[in-house]
């Protein structure tokens, strides 16, 4: 039905907000040796890696897909299991996507807003079809965007743990592309058997990011190889050095002002963690949506991996009904 859309440009102007406070540490930035750093290709939009959770479950043709957007330093594959069940329960097509410069996507400059919605924007009208379109942190804001500027595109909407306004990231994100960082540089990882290796990474996130299970997922996205090209011991699959010469997390709190005009007028399914200051105010939803419902977990920000089956029940319940 959508099949004969083109990409539309969204203008830069809607995308202007005013930068956030940044975190800086100069000595652990001199180490890590930014400048010698190489920027990453530009790329008005870039392909994006895909992946659906159907397994041998028989999908309904007549149900729009269920798009899920990871969050930042997240992947598709954060996603697997909560969406092998969504779409056991439905009978709907659950699909994955890398973001640029995440999972399995091509590294990309610039990475910001503009940017990675219209690369969602251009994988939904590929797709063909409008879809159910979800998203966490960096994840969600993409998905808003997108319900904004092309509301055709998105049949119902799910925003977990953000919300429609510019806030502060939070020095802890700071910390934790610094810890990944330092692992990329730190030589005495070259020539450790794997499992010596994972160890020690461990021990070295430790020192900037207390929580297991964070830790955990930051190193879902070490790639089983750093090719010899890379030159580094170690490496993942987001460009941590370029995020950190860029000030990337900069621009990963931000919300464009000017799209305040834009309303989605579908239903909105806002999932907030209890324990997180992601989503303090529901009432700024009611500036961009018409048809929100909130549901609250008992979780900090990762509430999909704390709390798997109430997320799975949620979803089920809000696509399918009518």
């Amino acid at each position: 039905m959508f099949g004969h859309f083109r990409l539309k440009s969204i203008p830069k102007r809607l995308f202007h907000s005013t930068a956030p406070l940044r975190l800086e540490l100069p000595k652990e930035y001199e180490s890590l040796k930014l400048s010698q750093v190489p920027d990453l290709p530009v790329h008005k939009t870039v392909p994006l890696s895909s992946q659906s959770f159907k397994g041998k479950t028989t999908i309904d043709p007549e149900k729009s897909p269920l798009v899920l957007l990871h969050g930042l330093f997240g992947a598709k594959q954060n996603y697997s299991s909560v969406g092998r069940h969504i779409c056991a329960a439905t009978a709907r097509n659950v699909i994955g996507i890398d973001l640029r410069n995440h999972g399995s996507t091509i590294h990309a400059a610039p990475h910001d807003y503009l940017h990675m919605t219209n690369d969602t924007i251009k994988h939904i009208e590929d797709m063909g079809t409008s879809v159910v379109l979800a998203g966490h942190l960096m994840g969600a804001k993409v998905a808003m965007l997108v319900s904004l500027l092309r509301p055709e595109l998105v049949e119902k909407l799910v925003v977990i743990d953000n919300s429609p306004a510019s806030q502060n990231l939070g020095s802890q994100f700071t910390k934790d592309l610094l810890g990944m960082c330092h692992v990329e540089r730190d030589r005495s990882l070259r020539d450790l058997p794997q499992a010596a290796k994972l160890l020690k990474i461990d021990k070295l996130l430790f020192k900037y990011e207390k929580s297991s299970l964070v830790r955990l997922f930051l190193m879902s996205n070490l790639q089983r190889r750093a090719s010899k090209h890379d030159n580094l011991p170690v490496k993942f699959r987001v460009p941590v050095l370029n995020f950190l010469k860029m000030k990337t997390l900069d621009a990963m709190g931000q919300w464009p002002d000017s799209v305040e005009k834009l309303k989605y007028h579908g239903p909105v399914k806002v999932m907030r963690g209890t324990q997180s200051d992601f989503v303090k105010d529901i009432e700024v939803f009611s500036k961009h949506f018409t048809d929100v419902l909130v549901t609250d977990f008992d979780s900090g920000h990762w509430l999909v991996s704390e709390r798997p089956n109430q997320f799975v029940e949620e979803m089920v319940a809000f696509t399918e009904s009518s």
